[in-house]
């Protein structure tokens, strides 16, 4: 991501603004890799604790059964995927940071077709550890005085995720519902970002290139991508008796909770507030299984983001609402409804 001069990097926690570099995917059924995106000074260490919460549209009970009838498997509803996430990133030099995240996943309410019975299977939820990706994110361009930085990611997603729950009657799930999919995934993306007074705008991409995972299942590629922009609404100084509604920004990209040095410091440091609007879409290649696609799963949908963040010299808060616009899926699926995103970092 961007940087601001030294001084003030040294003073402020870097966030992503309307655009989450975390990519769940919510046409996939779990996390399957993701994140990047900071750049850090040299020896900075930021910790994020994120909860991304998507409400589904279920298929209903007749539904499942009538396409139960017809002998059509493989057809399943979702109610809600939760993914908390703890991610650590530190800056190697002031150009390059590396980063780990690990997400834990809760998957409520499976139901599925059942045409042995002609009927609907309700399995129950997935809990468990989902995979480890490790990020590496390198400067490729810093424009100061024309407030534009770009920056490269690179990773690997590695299957360190549980691979073995179980549904209500002891069955195993399908690789696509276990909190680790078993394969060893590359996670490359761009990100451009810049600074016009108080406006920060912002563009990226992620693309996921899968491998071959548990039980012969190609989870499907996946590519994120978004174009934000941010608006410094408040800075605060003194404990919040001193405000600047839209107050003037320090030349730099998208690193939301710097400091306004003209406003008394208070016990707490000077605290900021963004509002925030991204537009996001997720695609999802299909799923293979034993190198036969499941016309059920992956697709298109686009979101519009609305946000805001709260931030401190070290901390920042950061709640988005993701609202599809768009939606195209393959086959019979559950859609997404809303998916609530919420974020808290700290920088040391």
């Amino acid at each position: 991501m961007a940087a601001w001069p030294r001084a003030i990097m040294r003073a402020c926690i870097p966030v992503c603004a309307a655009i989450p570099y975390v990519s769940t995917s919510a046409l996939a059924h779990g996390d399957h890799g993701g994140g990047g995106g900071n750049v850090l000074p040299q020896g900075t260490t930021l910790v994020t604790f994120d909860v991304e919460y998507t409400k589904f549209k279920p298929i209903s009970d007749a539904r499942l059964t009538d396409l139960a009838l017809q002998g059509v498997a493989e057809v399943h509803s979702l109610k809600s995927i939760a993914v908390p996430t703890v991610a650590l990133a530190y800056g190697v030099t002031n150009d390059l940071t590396v980063g780990v995240r690990l997400p834990y996943l809760a998957n409520r309410e499976i139901r599925e077709t059942d045409p042995d019975n002609g009927g609907v299977n309700a399995r129950g939820g997935v809990y468990g550890i989902g995979d480890t990706t490790v990020t590496a994110t390198y400067r490729v361009l810093r424009e100061a005085s024309a407030g534009l930085d770009a920056a490269a990611i690179a990773g690997v997603k590695v299957p360190t995720g549980r691979n073995d729950a179980v549904d209500k009657n002891g069955e195993l799930f399908e690789t696509e519902h276990q909190p680790g999919s078993g394969s060893w995934d590359g996670v490359f993306g761009l990100t451009l970002a810049k600074q016009v007074g108080t406006v920060g705008l912002s563009a990226n991409g992620l693309y996921g290139l899968a491998g071959d995972g548990d039980r012969n299942t190609n989870l499907g590629d996946r590519f994120s991508y978004g174009i934000g922009v941010s608006y410094r609404l408040l800075t605060s100084g003194n404990g919040g008796s001193h405000m600047h509604l839209g107050a003037d920004r320090p030349a730099g990209i998208m690193h939301h909770g710097g400091v306004d040095h003209n406003a008394p410091a208070s016990p707490f440091g000077p605290m900021t507030v963004d509002l925030l609007l991204g537009i996001n879409g997720e695609w999802h290649d299909q799923q293979t299984v034993d190198g036969v696609r499941d016309g059920n799963t992956g697709g298109h949908v686009l979101y519009v983001s609305p946000g805001v963040q709260f931030a401190t010299q070290r901390t920042a808060t950061t709640v988005t609402l993701a609202i599809p616009v768009a939606t195209q899926l393959n086959g019979i699926q559950s859609e997404p409804d809303w998916r609530l995103t919420s974020s808290f970092g700290v920088k040391f």
